[in-house]
This record gives structure tokens, C-alpha cells and sequence, in this order.
């Protein structure tokens, strides 16, 4: 006789379809059962957040540390021990990646971590939520026991009259409806006639989605859309050469990692008048503040006809998909510089604006021997006082212009050092003197003349490419698209009972509901479904009932259970549905069998 005896049933065991394929066993076992493990890990929306964290812990790297795709001589610098905490810690944050941490091996692969770990948590909840909007019915109930919002009232209309005008009430606010015409009284779980109605189940459940979605979208759309990116900056001289969408051409260049110098349109664009205005009263508001930045431009593509079209400050261009914005302006003088009689520059020098009303710029020309640098500095407005001498103002118009400069002479050191076209490095370089000119003057210093014909205005464009913007914006759509039933949807039942009281002979209308989120909010338009289905049905004077009392007598709640609040599925006669609350059956709706006193029937 065995005395082994078995192990108790499992309480509510999980329900697994069997696997079709065997698992391997044997040495791949152990292998098998890690990836799987792992896989169970990345696919937690826990992971996905420590992934996102993970990111942007390395975004604030990238944010301290020079990247070299942006700033390569920075990083040279760091790396010699030049600027930076020294060589030896930049050679270690080299090592790690630091200075490219959006092109390194890590950044990379957890960014695809992060992309299937979304995948897998959004896939599996939006077939959820698709499976739940086809297939969900509002559940029925056996009896309305414990419902938070309860009422009934009494009409002369029959239950099928009642319970059509319900379905109609609900109905126009959009309520999911399903109408039960009653189980036979000797079943066990008989139900009664009703009407169930359900809101809110869908648009919250599917705003929550649409938020989640929307965060994959941002951050594809950022990811990829700084892979295809370009942003190039040019500055065109009014009435002179301007430059065309090459790599070349621009003076700053920063493409995306996979934007290829082939993906350039080829168009060509030319300034032909740039407008400029300001507000020239001392006295009045806002005096010397802009009132106008305009751009004149003409366009050439590749393959078609010249086109003019306006650029201002509010509105851009739009070029074969690139977008052309005012980025900065200035003056530019026609400088022109002679050596024993040989013109060795002539140019106009795009001056930038400067710290105290004046526009500075530089001329360097290799060709003279030894090199001739100027520091340049145009006051635009530097009208003669009664000395004669000018007296620099400051004000951005140009009615009386002045070039004020001071030549250099020696060796410029292109290449030598880092400067940009406006600055000199004067290392290298001694000092002749200077002297300054109006429109159509000349000096000579030295063996050099140099000579000022007139000067022009000069435009910065920024010529960007951003595709991730459509994407950023669908996803900022999703974001609020879902954001709003999210915060203000709420989840919420109703059922409406009309039965015949035995005792007063008319039809007993019980109209109770709960809610699962915002009960306040639930309890105004449960009131006001109670009176519209009241009036609709000529019911009498409406007595909503009281609360159920859910305290033990200490104050504190008592435990319900209430099973079918979870039961979505469509419902099965075959199935056994538990009461709604424990020991509350005859709370509002009697037993068919029973009759008491209208006290029990009307008001708990």
C-alpha cells in the first residue's frame, strides 16, 4: 500500500497554451533558458525606463564633453592637453567613446534596446485593446447591490417601454449598450431583464496607448531624424556672387551621419536687395529698434528657370525641400589693397556686428610681400562735428559711413594657427599705423594703398534639412491626442431595472451605476441620466437612494468583492457569475418571489 501522497492543486494556475516545439535540451539548455530570461526582461516597461535613463545619463555626457563631429579641433585640443581636464583623462574618455558618444558602439546598441523593448510592451497592449473593442460587452448584473450611485422612481410604463427609453437616454451620451431580456427564474444565475450600459473603458484605455505611442514616435523621429539631418550656413553679399547648394560652398557645414554630400539639390542662390529699417527717433518708443528685415533673392535650380522670392525674418524659403532663413546681416565694405601699384586684395569683407556700435572685420593678403593684415572697423554712422574730425555714434544706419583701420605687415600665419576670416593674429605680424576713410577715398601707408570704394550690405542664411519634423509633429499630436481622455476620461457602469412592484402594481425603475475613476464627476451625471430616463418615462418623484453602508461599525470600509467589474468578455450563459456584493441581494432589488413593503423596494 503506497503512502506517497500528492502535492494540493495549485490556487489559480496559470493557463499556458502548450509549446509546439520541444526545447532543447542537453548543453543548450542553460543558453536557451538565458535568452529567454533576458528576452522577458527587455520586454518590461521597468527596462525600457532604465534604458531611456541610461540615454539620456549619456546625453548629458555628450552635452559636457566636445563632440568631435561638431567642434574636431576642440577635441584635438582636449586630447594634447591643451584645454580639458588633461590628456591623460581625455585618452580614458576617448577610450569610452565621449568625445562621438552619439556615433559609439553602446549609445547605439541600448538605443535598440530601447526600440524592441517598446515594441514588445506596446505590441502585446494594443492587440489588447483592439481584441477588447471588438469583443467587450458591458457585463450584467443578478442584482445592483452595493453600487455607489443609486436611485429609482415609479412609472406607469411597461419594463420594455422603460428599458427602450433607456437605451435611447444612453445611447445619445454615447454609452456602450447591451440589452438583456431576462433569463428564465428557475436558472440558478437567472438575470433579469435590463439594460447595462459601459463608457469610458475604450477612450481611456486607448489614450493611455496613444501616449505611449506617442514617446516611440518622438523618439524615432529624433533618433533618425538627426542621422538625416543638415544645417549649412552662407553669407551672400547683396548684388554679388552668391553660392550654390554644394558641400563646398557653405562656410559652416554639419550633415547628419547618413546625409551624403550627393543629397544636395545643386540650386543656386543670389541676394539681390537686402532691406534693413529702424526706428531713427530718439524721442520716439523703441527708438533704434529694427522695423524691417527683407530679403530679395533669386533662385536658379539646377534645371529650371530663375524665380525671385522674399525671405524675412517671419518667413522663410523653401528650396527643393530645404528650409533658407535670415540668420545675421551686416555691412560690407569694398576694400581694396595695392603694393607698388598691384592689387594684391579687392573684396568685400563681411563685417559683424560688435560691442559699441561699430562692425568689425579683417583683410589678409598673402599675395603682398611681406603679408598685408588690416583690422578693420566700419561705423555707419559717423557724421563730422564742427572740427571737421567724425564723431562715431553708434546708430546702425548708414548716412554717413566712416572706415576706421590699422594695417599689419609680416607673416598672417594661415595655417599656422586657428583664426576665423574676421579675426588676425597679429603675432607675427608689426604695425604700420591707420587711418580712416569715407566711400570713394584712399591712403597710402608704406608701399601699400589702401583704398575704400563703397560698401554694401551682406546676409547669413541657414540652410537646414530636417526631415524628423512631420514625425515630431505627429508624435506631438499623439501626445496630446492621448493625453486628454487619459487625464479626464473615466471608466464607468450603469444598469437600468424596471420590474413590477407586487404591492403598488407599478413598475419599480432602479437606476444604478459606479465608477472606477472621478466618482464626483459620476455622481452629477448619474443625477442628471436619472432625470432625463425619469421625465422621458413619466416616472413619479425621483428617490435616489442612499449609499450602501460599506462599514463594519469602526469606521472603517468593508470589504466587497465584486467580480464582475473585471469580467469583459462577452458573457456565457454557461458561466456561473458570482454576486456583485456579499449579503446585499434584496438591497434595491427584490427576489421575484418576495414582496415587502414599499420601504424595502424603494429606499435602503
Amino acid at each position: 500500500m503506497s503512502t506517497e501522497s500528492t502535492l494540493p492543486p495549485e490556487p489559480n494556475p496559470a493557463i499556458r497554451r502548450p509549446s509546439r516545439r520541444p526545447e532543447p535540451g542537453g548543453p543548450f539548455a542553460f543558453v536557451w533558458g538565458s535568452l529567454k530570461m533576458a528576452w522577458r526582461w527587455l520586454i518590461r516597461m521597468r527596462t525600457a525606463l532604465y534604458l531611456l535613463g541610461v540615454l539620456a545619463l549619456l546625453t548629458v555626457v555628450a552635452t559636457a564633453v566636445p563632440q568631435e563631429p561638431n567642434v574636431p579641433s576642440t577635441v584635438g585640443r582636449w586630447l594634447s592637453g591643451e584645454e580639458g581636464p588633461g590628456a591623460g583623462v581625455s585618452r580614458v574618455l576617448d577610450a569610452f567613446g565621449a568625445f562621438d558618444v552619439y556615433g559609439s558602439g553602446p549609445f547605439l546598441a541600448l538605443t535598440m534596446l530601447l526600440f524592441i523593448s517598446l515594441t514588445a510592451c506596446l505590441i502585446p497592449r494594443i492587440k489588447a485593446w483592439i481584441r477588447l473593442v471588438r469583443t467587450s460587452k458591458p457585463p450584467l448584473v443578478r442584482h445592483l447591490g452595493g453600487q455607489d450611485q443609486v436611485a429609482t422612481f415609479t412609472t406607469d410604463r411597461t419594463p420594455d417601454e422603460v428599458h427602450a427609453t433607456a437605451q435611447k437616454v444612453l445611447g445619445d451620451r454615447h454609452w456602450r449598450l447591451r440589452a438583456h431580456e431576462g433569463d428564465p427564474p428557475e436558472e440558478r444565475t437567472a438575470k433579469p431583464a435590463q439594460v447595462a450600459g459601459e463608457k469610458g473603458l475604450w477612450s481611456r484605455e486607448g489614450g493611455s496607448l496613444l501616449f505611449h505611442l506617442s514617446f516611440y514616435v518622438l523618439l524615432a523621429a529624433i533618433i533618425f531624424g538627426q542621422l538625416l539631418t543638415f544645417e549649412g550656413q552662407r553669407g551672400i553679399v547683396e548684388g554679388d556672387i552668391g553660392f550654390r547648394d554644394t558641400a563646398v560652398s557653405y562656410w559652416s557645414y554639419n550633415p547628419g551621419r547618413w546625409f551624403d554630400e550627393t543629397d544636395h539639390a545643386g540650386w543656386r542662390l543670389d541676394l539681390d536687395t537686402f532691406h534693413v529699417d529702424w526706428v531713427r527717433d530718439p524721442l520716439a518708443a523703441g527708438a533704434g529698434q529694427p522695423t524691417e528685415f527683407r530679403s530679395e533673392v533669386t533662385v536658379t535650380p539646377p534645371d529650371g528657370e530663375p524665380y525671385q522670392t522674399v525671405i524675412d525674418s517671419n518667413r522663410p524659403a523653401m528650396i527643393d525641400g530645404m528650409r533658407v532663413t535670415q540668420l545675421d546681416w551686416g555691412y560690407a565694405p569694398r576694400v581694396v589693397v595695392e603694393v607698388d601699384g598691384e592689387v594684391v586684395y579687392d573684396a568685400f569683407v563681411n563685417a559683424t556686428a560688435s560691442d559699441g556700435g561699430f562692425f568689425s572685420g579683417a583683410v589678409k593678403a598673402p599675395a603682398a610681400e611681406p603679408d598685408v593684415g588690416l583690422e578693420l572697423f566700419f561705423y555707419p554712422f559717423a557724421p563730422e562735428g564742427e572740427d571737421g574730425q567724425p564723431i562715431p555714434t553708434g546708430a546702425p544706419w548708414d548716412d554717413a559711413p566712416m572706415l576706421l583701420f590699422r594695417q599689419y605687415r609680416g607673416d598672417l600665419q594661415l595655417g599656422a594657427t586657428q583664426q576665423t576670416v574676421n579675426e588676425l593674429d597679429t603675432s607675427g605680424l608689426e604695425s604700420e599705423g591707420g587711418a580712416f576713410l569715407r566711400p570713394g577715398q584712399s591712403v597710402e601707408l608704406g608701399d601699400a594703398t589702401i583704398s575704400y570704394p563703397e560698401h554694401r550690405r551682406w546676409v547669413g542664411y541657414q540652410v537646414s534639412s530636417r526631415p524628423q519634423i512631420p514625425a515630431l509633429l505627429a508624435g506631438a499630436g499623439l501626445l496630446v491626442a492621448g493625453l486628454i481622455p487619459a487625464l479626464y476620461a473615466y471608466r464607468r457602469r450603469l444598469w437600468v431595472l424596471a420590474m413590477r412592484d407586487e404591492v403598488t402594481g407599478r413598475i419599480l425603475v432602479t437606476v444604478a451605476g459606479r465608477a472606477f475613476q472621478r466618482p464626483e464627476a459620476f455622481e452629477a451625471e448619474h443625477a442628471a441620466i436619472v432625470a432625463e430616463l425619469s421625465t422621458a418615462t413619466g416616472g413619479g418623484h425621483d428617490e435616489a437612494a442612499e449609499p450602501p453602508d460599506r462599514s463594519d461599525g469602526s469606521g472603517h470600509p468593508r470589504a466587497t468583492e465584486d467580480r464582475t467589474d473585471h469580467d469583459d468578455r462577452p458573457d456565457h450563459d454557461d458561466l456561473t457569475e458570482a454576486p456583485t456584493i456579499r449579503d446585499r441581494r434584496t438591497d434595491v432589488l427584490p427576489a421575484p418571489a418576495r414582496s415587502g413593503p414599499p420601504s424595502e423596494v424603494v429606499r435602503r
